[in-house]
């Protein structure tokens, strides 16, 4: 009776997975298996290989794993550090400042471009500081970018700090909510017993919080994906090659209408990510078993 009642209850959360996720997947590995939308002739992996030796891919996933690279393991570290420095402050005072760091979340993309397009223009707010801090005589102006920041060798620092910018306030959330749960009692006996605060960190704090490294870790990577959002609209659909990213390849393959290397490149992408995550997990369980 309970299975019955759970399974109606679930149908529509399966039901809507199966349409917007499940369905459109499917869809894009058999257009990933045939030549085109036409004749759909099976053609095996032979768009995976056209796909795999596409100059444009390659740029792609090698500029999409350096942000990644940088930007995941650096957001969740500075998450972790602000959410051990707020968990000992007062609830007032905590609650102010996770309403500081949340208020990039719910601005809307368009005024998030729109500042972000003004603060780092030629003439806009960052490089009047820089002027303003660090002496023309010393440096000059002409190492400042004539095309903005995005459209410079610097470009790829400023994507990792607006994806930081955005998503830093939901990890400390996450990584709140697993200090929370772990008991105080632990913290107590590794005191009588000798240990210090780093031993207590590495011992105990980071051990228990394997389950939610993995959480946010997962979150972090499906976030990463969204930056392109504003990437797009600050830059349009081919940037400066340092940060033209994979989201940028799948875009312009859908507006060329190739939807074979469109849906080719997605299932590489599908297929790295569940790998990755599947080995975190079995790393997260091993931890969790010692």
């Amino acid at each position: 009776m309970y299975k019955r009642g759970a399974i109606f209850f679930l149908l529509p959360s399966l039901l809507g997975l199966a349409v917007f996720f499940i369905v459109p997947f499917g869809i894009s590995v058999y257009f990933s298996l045939i030549d085109n939308a036409v004749s759909r002739q099976f053609v095996g992996l032979g768009n995976f290989i056209d796909t795999w030796n596409n100059q444009a891919f390659e740029l792609a996933v090698r500029n999409t794993l350096v942000f990644m690279g940088v930007s995941i393991p650096l957001n969740m570290l500075l998450a972790l550090t602000l959410a051990l420095c707020l968990k000992p402050m007062r609830v007032g005072v905590r609650r102010v400042l996770m309403v500081f760091f949340l208020m990039p979340l719910v601005i809307p993309s368009g005024s998030v471009v729109f500042f972000w397009r003004h603060f780092i223009a030629f003439n806009g707010m960052l490089n009047r500081l820089l002027l303003t801090y660090i002496p023309e005589a010393w440096l000059g102006t002409e190492w400042l970018p004539t095309g903005g920041w995005l459209n410079s060798d610097f470009a790829m620092y400023f994507v990792v700090g607006i994806f930081i910018w955005k998503n830093i306030g939901f990890n400390i959330i996450l990584f709140q909510a697993g200090l929370d749960f772990i008991p105080r009692e632990y913290y107590e006996v590794a005191s009588i017993e000798g240990a210090g605060k780093w031993r207590q960190f590495f011992s105990i704090t980071l051990v228990y919080l394997a389950p939610t490294f993995l959480l946010v870790f997962i979150l972090s990577v499906v976030n990463s994906f969204k930056v392109f959002r504003e990437i797009y609209l600050l830059t349009g659909t081919h940037p400066n090659p340092s940060i033209y990213l994979l989201q940028h390849f799948l875009n312009n393959q859908f507006a060329m209408l190739n939807y074979q290397r469109m849906a080719s490149a997605s299932v590489f992408v599908f297929g790295f990510v569940l790998v990755l995550v599947f080995i975190l997990y079995r790393l997260q369980q091993r931890q969790t078993y010692i």
